[in-house]
């Protein structure tokens, strides 16, 4: 066939599952949060775009509504012009940064780190598993600082993975996760925040650890986090427990530039 009467790939709606995991599960670190969201009561707030080798994603489960994007550049572009969204919270990877140019503008673009856990060391300290009935407490807790629990929704408390530390009947320090599922073997260790008057105590090794041994009692065996590059702290904190960097990516909300 000649160049000139190549058929160029048009992205399209995608629904089967089947389909979409062959794709997630060519880059399972990258898709971490995806593959949870094939779970019944998460797919349902799904949109799937495809092309032959990549893959987009926005979750509207959640208000920032996560755009997740799999493949190279030139497939990225296309799945982000196609995309009909006006703005959401947009994750990308370094090459893949270049191909949202003119079509999707970062307001505030973060320098993430994603870290799995791979050689567990649990903490000292107790930490209590929290629920529905706790979710008030969670998100008063959330509301004393600096913009935790940005991508906490109270359906993630359904799993049964959240814990937190108590101080004179007060919840000071939370983690949990932002999705897990016991069908594809993963999870996100999210939504750490330790009261401000709290912290350098150790209270978020003490809870993240929590949340990973549950987790690992679960027999869910790809656990992972994301934490900003620049704080150092967390880092170290989430290392003491076991989790190790093994990629970089970016994240924030964006705005649609042009249709």
């Amino acid at each position: 066939m000649a160049e000139a009467d190549q058929v160029v790939p048009v992205p399209y709606r995608l629904t089967d599952k089947v389909e979409i995991r062959r794709h997630l599960n060519t880059d399972r670190e990258w898709s971490l949060y995806a593959l949870a969201d094939l779970d019944d009561g998460l797919f349902e707030h799904c949109d799937w775009w495809a092309l032959p080798q990549a893959l987009a994603l926005v979750f509207r489960g959640i208000a920032i509504r996560p755009v997740f994007v799999l493949g190279d550049a030139e497939s990225t572009k296309m799945l982000l012009e196609a995309l009909p969204e006006t703005s959401g919270y947009l994750n990308l990877k370094a090459h893949q940064v270049d191909a949202a140019e003119g079509i999707y503008r970062y307001r505030e673009r973060h320098e993430m780190s994603r870290m799995f856990l791979d050689a567990f060391r649990p903490r000292p300290g107790i930490a209590e598993p929290l629920h529905a009935k706790d979710c008030r407490d969670i998100e008063r807790l959330y509301a004393s600082g600096d913009g935790g629990g940005i991508a906490f929704a109270p359906f993630q408390l359904q799993n049964g993975f959240f814990r937190g530390v108590r101080r004179d009947g007060e919840l000071v320090a939370v983690a949990g996760v932002q999705v897990a599922s016991r069908n594809e073997g993963v999870a996100a260790v999210g939504n750490i925040f330790t009261r401000p008057d709290c912290r350098g105590q150790g209270l978020a090794q003490t809870v993240t650890s929590a949340v990973a041994m549950a987790l690992r009692e679960a027999e869910i065996q790809t656990i992972g986090l994301n934490v900003e590059s620049t704080n150092s702290a967390a880092i170290r904190a989430y290392e003491h427990v076991g989790f190790r960097a093994h990629f970089s990516y970016c994240e924030g909300m964006a705005d649609r530039l042009r249709r």
